[in-house]
């Protein structure tokens, strides 16, 4: 049987629900408040920190595909964040020992920037390049002066990438200064500068590593504040030279592409393809003087012939796929 509330507890149960002048009456608008810490203020725009992000992004990607390429795997490299703070709190960031480069730019007032990266990732990179299979250590060491010889052509690309992806906004020639597994043993900028640091990962086999660049916020204040830095970042890019044109027009021709061609196709039972053995035909639905198939990037492009040139395997292209004569 439903048990019957008495008066009181109906009461209470009134009393817990919200009155009409508590539901209808309008909430004041809670006003916006940004935080803002006056001991650290933002000196980097928004459009200025958009323009390090493009470029930073740029040499992740050129410069994974180096490692790519050298470590004979898969190499992922992504922009993680572009932060400004204080030089002591990235050193205080950097767990010794670690493997970091110091770099000093070429011109009339020259600055230094740094690079650190963790000393497992350069010893399996060393391991690799040696054509090991690049086995991950435990514990983090120093790495060796031999070491770091072998570490310095990879560390030399890494300029030359670097340099690439600041071109479009302000030339950048560096040479590396030193190198120090201590973080107290590098100062660049007092610890009371601010800094901007990129952080990007690199991802191997599923491990992933840390790098970071850090630039003295003096340096990219005086390049970013340039009247042509400016421009760039007020209006856009310029529009594309003609020696640039050049460049892009000189790499996609001289890009190669996998070309094959098919010699003939033919349909067999299963029954005669497991009863295949050494000396038999298999009679081509392709007639000898019938144009071949000739594919580019797994595309039927063009119809041409095969025959022998200066003692290689040639083809010679008697017309596209859409039936237009070529000349070639």
């Amino acid at each position: 049987m439903a048990k019957i509330l008495s008066q009181e507890e109906i009461d209470a149960l009134l009393s817990n629900v919200p009155g009409e002048q508590e539901s209808d009456s309008k909430a004041e608008p809670k006003q916006k408040i940004s935080l803002y810490d006056f001991k650290h203020p933002n000196l980097v725009s928004k459009e200025q920190m958009r323009l390090l992000e493009t470029i930073h992004e740029g040499l992740c990607r050129n410069f994974g595909v180096f490692l790519s390429a050298q470590l004979r795997m898969i190499v992922e490299m992504n922009l993680l964040a572009i932060d400004q703070i204080m030089y002591s709190e990235f050193v205080m960031s950097i767990v010794p020992p670690s493997s970091i480069y110091v770099f000093e730019t070429k011109e009339e007032n020259p600055a230094q920037f740094v690079m650190e990266m963790s000393p497992q990732l350069a010893i399996f990179i060393v391991e690799r390049l040696f054509g090991g299979q690049g086995s991950s250590i435990a514990e983090a060491r120093a790495i060796s002066v031999i070491e770091q010889r072998i570490m310095r052509h990879v560390v030399d690309r890494f300029l030359v990438e670097l340099s690439k992806n600041w071109e479009p906004v302000a030339p950048l020639e560096s040479n590396l200064v030193k190198f120090e597994s201590n973080p107290e043993f590098v100062q660049i900028v007092p610890s009371s500068e601010p800094v901007i640091v990129a952080s990007m990962e690199v991802k191997i086999h599923g491990t992933t590593s840390l790098m970071n660049i850090c630039y003295p916020y003096m340096w990219i204040s005086n390049i970013l504040t340039r009247p042509e830095v400016q421009k760039k970042i007020l209006f856009g890019a310029r529009e594309s030279s003609t020696e640039e044109r050049d460049i892009v027009e000189y790499n996609i021709k001289n890009t190669s592409v996998p070309l094959r061609m098919i010699l003939g196709k033919s349909n067999i039972s299963i029954r005669d393809f497991l009863e295949l053995k050494k000396g038999d035909v298999i009679q081509l639905m392709n007639r000898t003087n019938s144009p071949l198939e000739v594919f580019v990037q797994n595309k039927h492009l063009f119809y041409g012939v095969a025959g022998i040139r200066n003692k290689r395997y040639a083809v010679r292209i008697l017309s596209t796929a859409e039936g237009e004569e070529d000349d070639g």
